[in-house]
């Protein structure tokens, strides 16, 4: 079974950091470069698209709503850490592990819901048609990015609730995924 759930996660990881991180980036910077080309045709040329700060605006939206779900999964997010150093620094390592696991599933919760609940709201644009200040660009496929990273988001912390549920009970489980970044700032 947890080599079954270890495939598994290892299929989601490199799905959310091979093709989602790759794909967020390219949107990055194709609306970096359509960034540049409206400030050069604007000064250069006096014109501009009708439609380009809005596909700047909102591409970059949703390629960042996308890099969350990555970000997720990486447990690089931002964290207070504060309190959990220093719990573990007084060597209540348990207490630690249980708030760990505590945290993870009020995410798991949080994110779920913001999926679950995003959906009608992305129908609804949809039906509404729904468009940017440009009235160009319809707005629901980049909410549908934010749903999209929320689904991803709750999936990732599931696994990470287990990872942390099983860390509580004294086995190690994911070990290539660690459980902390370790990014010093």
């Amino acid at each position: 079974m947890e080599d079954a759930i270890d495939k598994t996660y290892r299929g989601v990881r490199f799905f959310l950091d091979v093709i989602i991180a790759n794909c967020a980036a390219f949107v990055l910077l194709a609306s970096t470069i359509l960034a540049i080309v409206e400030i050069l045709r604007r000064y250069a040329l006096g014109v501009v698209f009708d439609w380009g700060q809005d596909a700047v605006t909102y591409y970059m939206v949703g390629a960042v709503f996308l890099f969350c779900a990555v970000t997720q999964a990486r447990r690089s997010h931002l964290a207070m850490s504060a309190a959990m150093d220093v719990l573990r620094a007084k060597g209540f390592i348990k207490l630690t592990l249980t708030v760990r696991a505590i945290i993870s599933a009020i995410s798991l919760t949080l994110f779920t819901s913001f999926a679950w609940w995003g959906i009608p709201t992305v129908e609804r644009m949809h039906l509404l048609h729904r468009k940017s200040q440009s009235m160009v660009l319809e707005l629901w496929p980049f909410m549908l990015c934010l749903v999209i990273a929320f689904a991803l988001m709750a999936l990732t912390t599931l696994f990470q609730l287990y990872q942390d549920i099983q860390a509580i009970r004294g086995k190690e489980v994911f070990p290539w995924a660690p459980v902390e970044e370790g990014i010093e700032v």
